[in-house]
């Protein structure tokens, strides 16, 4: 620096390049260099017409209210309406695994019954078979006049579930989370046979993000699930065959029952959890 003001030694005080090699600048006081710095601005971001029109439009921001939603249904309001009712999905989407365990235990406790229901119902068959009039088959009911209260409390565990599902996939689709099914269609596809073996776990999976941990365990109630429901079948035919079979049968799904009652609740708080953070970090 050259002596070209009176009073100081170097330059006059201010900003100039950074000697140290950064990308801003660094202030002189007139006599040494300071610790105060200044990184240049960032320039300013290029006008619309730059992108190609030919280019789709880059996707939003996870946790971005979207552009197409009215005012009222934002990301942070589905949010919301998600999470009034996830505390009472954590019950409902467990109750299947409760009333499965509750049906074990009755059942096992009717052994001698199923196994008579089991000889109806190849007379019953045989009858059919011969073109005979068959008897009317009558299944035990270890719960006598419970069994419809039971039934009502399954309704309405069945109606919560699906209304926070379908909530929690409206409020996942708002914050930009790509899903293979519509929220619609992924509690409609509860009640279709076959395609519910598979698509109800794709769309709760998808109110989850792609890097999110939690997906995994998604996959494990799934399966659990599956496993209970297959195993209450193969429990009615076990005892109707053979106490022994029925008893192994019914251990194997009270088994998955345990592990659904384990994840099922899990998975509801982790999906609000993620969906909370996204629209509050």
């Amino acid at each position: 620096m050259s002596d070209d003001s009176a009073g100081y030694p170097g330059a006059p005080p201010g900003w100039y390049a950074d000697p140290a090699g950064g990308p801003g600048q660094r202030w002189w006081d007139g006599y040494a260099w300071t610790e105060a710095t200044a990184l240049p601005a960032a320039p300013p971001p290029p006008p619309a017409s730059a992108y190609p029109s030919n280019l789709p439009p880059p996707p939003p921001a996870y946790g971005a209210p979207q552009p197409w939603l009215p005012a009222a249904r934002n990301a942070r309001d589905l949010v919301g309406e998600e999470l009034r009712i996830s505390r009472w999905a954590r019950i409902a989407i467990a109750f299947p695994a409760i009333l499965i365990l509750v049906d074990l235990i009755g059942w096992v406790a009717t052994a001698s019954q199923w196994r008579n229901f089991g000889h109806q119902f190849n007379v019953a068959l045989n009858a059919a078979q011969n073109h005979q009039t068959a008897p009317v088959l009558t299944a035990p009911d270890p719960y006598g006049g419970f069994s419809a209260v039971l039934l009502l409390f399954g309704i309405a565990a069945i109606v919560v579930e699906c209304v926070w599902q379908f909530r929690a996939a409206s409020a996942a689709r708002a914050m930009g989370l790509p899903a293979k099914r519509s929220p619609g269609w992924g509690v409609g596809f509860w009640f279709i046979p076959v395609v519910n073996l598979w698509m109800p776990y794709q769309a709760i999976r998808d109110c989850l993000a792609h890097d999110d941990p939690n997906r995994a365990m998604v996959m494990r109630y799934w399966l659990l699930y599956l496993g209970m429901e297959l195993g209450l079948v193969l429990t009615i035919i076990g005892l109707m065959a053979s106490t022994p079979v029925g008893v192994v049968f019914a251990l194997g799904t009270g088994l998955c029952a345990l592990g659904v009652l384990a994840t099922a609740p899990r998975v509801v708080m982790s999906i609000a959890v993620a969906h909370r953070a996204a629209v509050n970090p």
